[in-house]
């Protein structure tokens, strides 16, 4: 096999510098003279047509000398095009044998790194028992390098890889157990998840902060109902000390009545007279009552609460 050297080929360009003339000077001058009444140039509404027509002008002498630099180019660059095309020809008949041959070692990388995975994969399943087999896929996804079937990897960085990274699995989950938390499985199943241990940390200080939530909420509606119990107790006793209907029957007996007199702050109370005192209401059947005779002096609103608060005890009287 002939072996071909770089230096036995040698690309050799015969190139003469080209060189292009034109009245550069000229046209810059006359343009200068030409372009200064323009830029001083004032247009009215009157004008704006001459203004319109002044702009197609100089845009024509601008596309004019833009055409002819790009004619010039392309000129320029017709022998540079035969060059381009006949080097990519060139490239492409070294490119063949690249491509059969890189075939080959793109094969032997395939069965190489295929091996490696193998061996790897061997001491990884010797190891793994370390831990919860509910984490085995989850683990491997997170420990496993692919570095580690490159060629240059050496058995002793990809063993020490999986030795660290099972130990610092085993060690976080140690550390959940620690806290000897009521949250414990619910911190190893957020763990399990990402295999990050401030994830599982995180989660259990949520749960302590949701709990002394709901605490302190059933601390409040416990004060609250208590607070009503004592209510509803203090109701019940002001109820048990008001006057009954029997209290007031006994308050107000026929031979007292001449001396009772509802009076009111600057409202003086006088004696019923004796034609009043000895007024009868006629009696009407109630069965087991009394039939007592009041007079009573106040503001009609007073005397209005007196009555209600007679019916209300369940009690009737007649006005005379």
């Amino acid at each position: 096999m002939n072996e071909i050297s770089v230096n036995e080929i040698s690309v050799n360009v015969k190139q003469e510098p080209g060189k292009v003339t034109w009245n550069f000077e000229e046209i810059k001058t006359n343009l200068e003279a030409a372009l200064a009444e323009y830029t001083s140039m004032v247009y009215d509404d009157d004008s704006i047509k001459s203004a319109k027509t002044d702009v197609a002008t100089l845009r024509a002498l601008a596309k004019t000398i833009e055409d002819r630099r790009k004619e010039v180019k392309e000129k320029c660059l017709e022998p540079y095009g035969v060059i381009e095309k006949q080097a990519k020809e060139l490239v492409a008949l070294i490119d063949k044998p690249i491509a059969a041959i890189n075939t080959q070692v793109q094969d032997y990388e395939k069965r190489r790194k295929e091996k490696a995975r193998a061996e790897i994969d061997a001491y990884w399943k010797q190891k793994v028992g370390a831990l919860p087999e509910c984490i085995w896929e989850k683990a491997h996804e997170h420990i496993y390098d692919s570095r580690w079937e490159n060629a240059t990897a050496t058995k002793k960085s990809w063993k020490e890889g999986i030795d660290n990274g099972i130990q610092l699995i085993v060690g976080d989950i140690e550390t959940i157990k620690s806290f000897a938390s009521k949250y414990e499985n619910d911190m190893l199943q957020v763990f399990y998840k990402s295999l990050t241990l401030q994830d599982a940390i995180r989660k259990m200080n949520e749960l302590n902060a949701q709990e002394q939530r709901i605490l302190e909420q059933q601390k409040r509606e416990q004060e609250e109902r208590e607070a009503r119990e004592r209510a509803a107790a203090e109701q019940a006793a002001r109820e048990q000390t008001a006057p009954t209907p029997e209290n007031t029957q006994e308050m107000v007996q026929p031979e007292s009545v001449e001396k009772t007199a509802v009076s009111t702050q600057g409202i003086p109370t006088s004696p019923a007279p004796a034609e009043m005192r000895q007024a009868q209401v006629p009696e009407r059947a109630y069965p087991g009552g009394q039939i007592a005779t009041l007079r009573i002096t106040g503001t009609p609103q007073q005397v209005a609460k007196i009555k209600d608060y007679i019916r209300f005890t369940g009690a009737s009287f007649e006005e005379v």
